[in-house]
């Protein structure tokens, strides 16, 4: 559910309910597009305000943002001013998606200010701007200036405006008379008359309206009774009908969220949460953090794409020499015998027939020869023709073992941004990168040079009789769950393709149900999760070996069992739901 107007009304209700009062204790920037604060009102509570193009939203969330090493310059400066404040007011401005929180802050002279802080929910216009008492502005997370907006700068230092609104009914004009006015002249569905009248109405909240009113979303306003249909309109748009629930898929995994419970949708499919906020957070549940390393790895992962075809390419072109190994051996016969033959051979001649004495039945063979050089010439020029191959095969023989590493490299890394989670994993594959020679160190790295890489932490679960399973996350962690592991310690892995080391942390030999659900691991953590018959090899750890020298995650195992495993969705649902825990 985008959070359209509608939606932020209630989230403003529960904000206000929870918040007012309350002491400004911590103020963190996680991302460059959202602020998060710790909010002391009768217990913690943390105020994730996003300002993200697609997911810009306010909302009290229980979840865990990881923090960069040095704080950006807007968190600093909201720290400055917002640092033990007390939220005094949270209003939505003209029902639509705009929400000021006012704060009684105290400035540099110890003298009582107010700051508000503006959450623009516009899109690709989503903004977030403090301003002070006199409408200037303090500082944005995004700065507007004139090149990108000819309606509207925001810019430190600028007066504050509000976004243009729409010509729209606001709570405040909300009335059955106002209602019929602005709808009775239309002639369009009663859905999209209502989105285009009322403020704050997306396409899923306007059907969902008239739903609530026993109205088919789709009527023309002209066939229905506006009088009745506005005045029921009113009496819902103004009723308390707040009961937040949160809809699920036939696999279980999140799909939306809403203020109160849908007809439009199954009512099994809803289930009912304690709060706006919580359903928000079980929506966006590992949702959020996904899209976030997306747009991180975005580059990199563009980097090893264009590795990945160039290699591709070569291995193509190294193949292809060694499939000339024929035309290699013919440039040496044709030395041999032109060198036996010199006698019958004219200068200046294009070509000779000699006998083939390599072939048991020896035929007569036609030789091409260069009219320009001498009988001697002609053969010691397939001498050369065939070193120069021979060569080139030696050479493309050699070439072809680093090619395969290297895409193997590669391809694990293209997988191995699928999963990451936080900086460190990301920094984990880059450095793994960087030793294979694919990336360069940049500025930051190379002052980082010497110092320890911090070490990421495998995907943990809990089999069915409550055994640990670990998987790694990268080729870096991979490694390090392997060869730490104890010997009798169960090893699993996906068959001949990339993807996690899982390990199922028992000496034991496990149950029949925690195999299984490692072995369900094993394949979503790989790059056959969508394929019905997944191969996975499983052995203990003590025969699974690494080559000295081997690049990261890349090891040999013996005393395998293979299980054949195909993931239902349900099974997906559930170890990304596990997963984001």
């Amino acid at each position: 559910m985008p959070m359209d107007g509608f939606t932020l009304s209630f989230m403003q209700r529960e904000l206000r309910d929870t918040l007012l009062g309350g002491r400004v204790d911590k103020v963190n920037q996680p991302e460059r597009d959202a602020l998060v604060l710790l909010v002391r009102s009768g217990g913690n509570h943390k105020l994730l305000l996003s300002a993200n193009a697609n997911q810009a939203r306010a909302q009290l969330t229980a979840q865990a943002y990881e923090n960069p090493a040095e704080p950006p310059m807007f968190c600093m400066l909201m720290r400055k001013h917002l640092l033990g404040s007390r939220i005094v007011e949270i209003a939505q401005l003209s029902g639509d998606r705009i929400l000021a929180i006012t704060f009684d802050c105290l400035d540099e002279m110890g003298y009582h200010v107010k700051r508000t802080l503006y959450l623009e929910i516009m899109g690709r216009h989503s903004n977030l701007t403090l301003v002070d008492e006199e409408g200037v502005i303090i500082d944005a997370i995004r700065h507007v200036n004139a090149e990108m907006s000819r309606v509207r700068t925001v810019l430190p230092g600028g007066i504050y405006h509000l976004p243009p609104q729409p010509d729209k009914l606001t709570p405040a004009l909300l009335s059955p008379q106002a209602l019929h006015e602005r709808l009775s002249p239309l002639s369009c569905p009663l859905h999209k008359g209502l989105m285009e009248c009322v403020a704050g109405m997306a396409g899923v909240c306007s059907k969902e309206v008239c739903a609530q009113i026993g109205v088919d979303p789709f009527t023309p306003i002209p066939e229905l009774e506006m009088k009745t249909v506005c005045q029921k309109l009113y009496n819902f748009l103004t009723r308390d009908v707040f009961a937040p629930v949160t809809l699920y898929d036939e696999a279980g995994l999140a799909l939306d969220f809403f203020a109160f419970p849908y007809q439009t949708f199954a009512a099994d499919r809803q289930k009912t949460m304690p709060t706006l906020s919580a359903a928000m957070d079980e929506f966006y549940l590992g949702r959020d953090l996904r899209m976030r390393m997306q747009q991180r790895s975005a580059g990199l992962q563009k980097h090893v794409k264009s590795a990945l075809e160039r290699t591709e390419k070569k291995k193509a072109i190294m193949l292809d020499t060694l499939q000339n190994t024929e035309q290699t051996e013919q440039n040496r016969v044709f030395g041999d015998l032109l060198t036996a033959n010199l006698h019958l051979m004219e200068k200046g001649a294009e070509q000779v027939t000699v006998i083939n004495y390599y072939d048991p039945e020896c035929p007569e063979i036609t030789i091409p020869l260069s009219g320009r050089l001498t009988p001697p010439q002609n053969a010691q020029q397939y001498y050369k023709k065939y070193r120069k191959a021979k060569v080139a095969e030696q050479y493309a023989s050699e070439q072809l073992i680093t090619i395969e590493r290297d895409l193997q490299v590669l391809e694990n890394a293209l997988e191995d941004l699928e999963k990451c989670e936080t900086s460190t994993d990301l920094a984990e594959i880059r450095f793994v990168l960087m030793e294979s020679g694919f990336l360069r160190p940049d500025a930051n790295q190379r002052k980082q040079k010497g110092k320890k890489l911090q070490e990421g932490k495998p995907y943990r679960f809990t089999a069915p009789d409550g055994t640990l399973i670990e998987v790694g996350k990268n080729s870096l962690q991979n490694d390090r769950l392997t060869l730490h592991a104890r010997g009798n310690e169960t090893w699993l892995h996906a068959q001949n393709i990339p993807g996690s080391h899982v390990i199922i942390r028992t000496e034991e030999e496990p149950s029949e149900e925690t195999l299984l659900y490692a072995c369900k691991l094993a394949t979503y953590y790989s790059k056959g999760r969508n394929h019905p018959q997944q191969a996975i090899d499983y052995t203990r750890r003590k025969y699974v070996k690494k080559a000295a020298g081997s690049p990261a995650g890349l090891v040999t195992y013996t005393n395998f069992k293979t299980a054949i495993i195909g993931l239902t969705p349900e099974d997906m649902a559930k170890i990304m739901k596990e997963a984001s825990k």
